[in-house]
């Protein structure tokens, strides 16, 4: 007898997919914030030079970063929870839903660093 296992449909996965990829750069910039934040020997303000110096010359408003990697977490929490909705499969509903915890813990990481 075969079991028969269907993945999750395409949406549900294209969700998935775009998620994680709007998680990506937010993620890697809190992982340089807390890396930098261990530096006991540096200042507040040296520490934010030393994140800035990581982009570009015309990219280095950290509240306009801070605006960018906000916008892209909460759209990857709001896809990653229409993925939830669309899906059927119990393991893809556990993907989207870590997924959707994690957008919305960096979400308001950020938005709560805009305050």
């Amino acid at each position: 007898m075969e079991m028969n296992k269907q993945k999750p449909s395409k949406a549900v996965r294209n969700y998935i997919r775009f998620s994680l990829l709007l998680l990506v750069f937010p993620l890697i910039y809190q992982g340089i914030w807390f890396f930098i934040t261990t530096k006991e020997s540096l200042s507040y303000f040296e520490k934010v030079q030393l994140l800035m110096s990581y982009f570009p010359a015309s990219m280095r408003d950290p509240y306009a970063i801070t605006l960018i990697f906000f916008g892209m977490s909460l759209m990857a929490a709001f896809l990653s929870f229409s993925g939830y909705l669309k899906s059927s499969k119990s393991k893809a509903r556990y993907v989207t839903i870590f997924i959707c915890c994690l957008a919305t813990l960096l979400s308001a990481l950020f938005g709560f660093t805009l305050l």
